[in-house]
């Protein structure tokens, strides 16, 4: 199983869930985490990939680039070329090797990689093998505007041939009137309707690890 797990944007909680799928899917046995390229990077490590590393304990290296930026524009000002290409060489060696993958992605699905293609293009590019147990994840704010956020990012990921398997709708950090009703109105609506949806709750990766919301999510993705 390789899943993949991205947003509608930055700051949605990411990477709490990304470890937390890590960390659930160790307990059942060898599993490695990777996030290709992390910008806002001051030293060796980024901060998402220390965390992904450390619950598959092994080091998957990724880009590092170190403004905090989009990752096109990091690369630009730090004149580094991303090579999709390669990325999509060390994505296979890690699929080869590994029977289970939890892939983070910078940013949000329709976030530019380089000048060139955003993440969801370079998903579109990656090789049969990879597309064939790709398990999409979005994930997005329980908060106003994520109907909008979530259908907009469905529409832009099947213009790309590209399916998303389950959302994950992430606790906001300041609730509004549309919290706790939004994965119902979203499940109601196209294209969302017949999709998994998980409500995480505010936890800790190692908490979601063990909780029935992401127990859940991976019972749907399998």
């Amino acid at each position: 199983m390789i899943v993949v797990v991205t947003g509608t944007g930055t700051g949605v909680g990411k990477t709490r869930l990304a470890v937390g799928l890590v960390q659930a899917l160790a307990a059942r046995g060898p599993v490695v985490g990777w996030k290709p390229v992390e910008s806002g990077v001051d030293g060796a490590l980024g901060a998402d990939e220390v965390e992904l590393a450390a619950a598959s304990a092994v080091h998957a290296a990724s880009v590092r680039l170190r403004e905090p930026l989009s990752p096109h524009l990091a690369a630009r000002r730090a004149g580094v070329t991303i090579d999709r290409a390669a990325l999509h060489r060390r994505w296979l060696e890690l699929a080869r090797a590994w029977p289970a993958m939890v892939v983070e992605l910078a940013g949000g699905l329709c976030s530019p990689l380089d000048d060139d293609v955003d993440q969801a293009g370079w998903l579109a590019e990656a090789s049969p093998m990879i597309r064939a147990g790709m398990k999409l994840v979005l994930v997005a704010s329980d908060r106003l505007g994520v109907l909008h956020d979530v259908t907009a990012t469905l529409h832009a990921a099947a213009a790309h041939g590209l399916t998303v398997a389950a959302i994950a709708l992430a606790p906001p950090a300041t609730p509004d009137l549309s919290t706790g009703t939004n994965a119902g109105e979203l499940a109601a609506r196209a294209p969302v309707r017949g999709r998994p949806i998980v409500t995480l709750p505010r936890a800790t990766s190692a908490e979601l690890a063990g909780h029935p919301a992401v127990a859940d999510l991976l019972a749907a993705l399998a």
